[in-house]
Formats: C-alpha cells, structure tokens, sequence
C-alpha cells in the first residue's frame, strides 16, 4: 500500500517567489511504488520529498535522479529527497528512524523531518527522536512527514489503537 499526500505550502524558497512544494509519500519497501515516486514528482514537481519505507538497492534508492540531494536516516527506512536544485538545505540531524533538515525561505528558516517507525517497534523511540529536535528548536517552523504504522480517527480508522494514541500526544507536544 502506497499512501502519498502531496501540499503547497504559500511560502516562497529563499531564491523563488514560488511556494514550496512538498510530496509525503510512503513506498511499503516497493519497487513499484518508487517507480510511482519518480512519475509523480516529473509531474507536480516537489521541492521536497518526504520518503518512508523507501526500496533500497545497493545502499540507495533505485532510480532516483543523481541530480537529486538525498538525506537518509541512519535505517534507511526514512529520508528526504530535494529534487530542487533552487533549495539548499542543511543537515540538522539523522537519528536512527528520522532525518531532519532545515531549508531557508524567504521569510524563515524551516525544518523538515522525515521519520518511519516500524509495526514490530516501540513507537515512543521514534516519537522520542522526533520531540528531540522538536524541543531543540522552540521558536522553529517545523514539517513532520511520518509512517508510524498507527490507527487514530483523526484520518479515518474506525478506533485509535495504541500507536495512535502516542502519536496523538506527539501532537499535542507540538502545539
């Protein structure tokens, strides 16, 4: 199952006065699904692209343009891709399931995180490692794009399960 969410975001990159286009998308380990990654962004053209579950093929995603910047977390079960070359983004963190990066707008810096949590793991240690840069930076903007294997009804299922209610707290740290 391939699970894609795609926003605008109505601010301009340091060096564009378009906004900032961002893919989330979830692979399931699939080379179908990446192939399907690399069709999307040829035609909605992200700036960024946030990856789970990404197939991986001699310590690398398959496929993806060499021109493309790659930040992976230390699992390879999370990354972000910058197919824009207008965007400069600087490594802040790669945790064992996220990566975090931070991109200038015009206006604002903004951290980007990627971050996977597998069903067979405890989630807390991804919530854990995302609140980490989370608290590290108050006053920061930040974009979490993650597959924590939850249920919640904040995005359809039936009933919370366990995950679902960690990741809800997440939220609430957030806010």
């Amino acid at each position: 199952k391939c699970n894609t969410w795609y926003v605008y975001l109505n601010i301009a990159t340091e060096s564009s006065n378009e906004p900032l286009k961002i893919l989330q998308i979830s692979l399931a380990r699939a080379k179908a699904a990446t192939n399907l990654l690399q069709l999307t962004a040829s035609t909605i053209k992200p700036d960024v692209i946030l990856v789970q579950e990404q197939y991986i093929n001699n310590n690398g995603i398959p496929e993806i343009p060499q021109t493309w910047k790659t930040f992976s977390s230390s699992n390879q079960k999370a990354a972000i891709l910058i197919p824009s070359s207008k965007l400069k983004p600087a490594l802040l963190a790669t945790k064992v399931n996220m990566v975090a990066l931070k991109i200038q707008t015009s206006s604002f810096p903004i951290t980007i995180i990627s971050a996977y949590s597998s069903p067979a793991q405890n989630v807390h240690t991804t919530l854990q490692e995302i609140q980490e840069i989370i608290s590290s930076l108050p006053e920061e903007k930040i974009i979490i794009g993650a597959d924590l294997n939850e249920h919640n009804t904040l995005w359809g299922y039936r009933l919370n399960d366990n995950r679902g209610k960690a990741s809800w707290t997440l939220s609430w740290l957030i806010t």
